[in-house]
């Protein structure tokens, strides 16, 4: 089994998911055989897109200059880890109410028309990476983004998530979501942080 780990938090020392995406790989170790590949954008995130970036993207193939290649070389390394992996774990702190900067700039390099979906003469769209699993592991500093509470409206993150990655065509997304991180008490944070790895102990044993 191969799978990809992905980082986004700018954290290092008191990051919530990369605590968590560790303890999940311990876990998972104990019951399954597999090797990892770490991406770590929160660290060293990738590039925004430039006008170069989209001009090379936009140009067919077999059209594009070496300047344009170039241009897309980390797009294409980024790329090529998500194809050569069969599941996917996403480590992705809530930032005012949505992803890290960080990873959409991730994202904003890995969608691409004719590599992670494509368009068929009438415009219709199809994921190309269809057949992988994704965990996203999250943590929220607040709590009530639940179904019916306070927050729901305010999560920008798992939705997003979920309807890119159905994009690009997998369906198989799981999310262990770790609120109330930063403004709960100590025994909510304590208690919280526990049950995410509960989920994650008997995610481990069937993921």
């Amino acid at each position: 089994m191969k799978l990809l780990r992905i980082d986004s938090s700018v954290r290092i020392q008191n990051s919530k998911t990369r605590m968590l995406t560790d303890y999940f790989l311990e876990q998972l170790k104990t019951s399954k055989e597999y090797s990892l590949k770490s991406r770590d954008v929160g660290i060293n995130p990738p590039k925004f897109p430039t006008d170069e970036f989209i001009k090379a993207n936009y140009t067919p193939e077999t059209s594009r200059t070496p300047e344009m290649k170039s241009a897309l070389t980390f797009s294409d390394t980024l790329i090529d880890e998500l194809i050569n992996s069969d599941k996917i774990i996403i480590a992705s702190p809530m930032y005012n109410f949505s992803i890290s900067a960080t990873l959409k700039a991730y994202i904003d390099n890995i969608v691409r028309a004719g590599r992670t979906f494509a368009l068929d003469e009438n415009g219709a769209m199809q994921g190309l990476l269809g057949g992988k699993k994704v965990l996203v592991i999250t943590s929220r500093g607040a709590m009530s983004y639940k179904n019916g509470e306070i927050l729901q409206s305010f999560d920008f993150q798992e939705n997003y998530l979920r309807a890119l990655f159905n994009f690009l065509g997998i369906t198989d997304i799981t999310f262990v979501n770790t609120e109330a991180q930063d403004f709960g008490t100590e025994d909510l944070k304590s208690s919280n942080f526990k049950q995410s790895k509960k989920q994650l102990s008997e995610l481990a044993k069937i993921w």
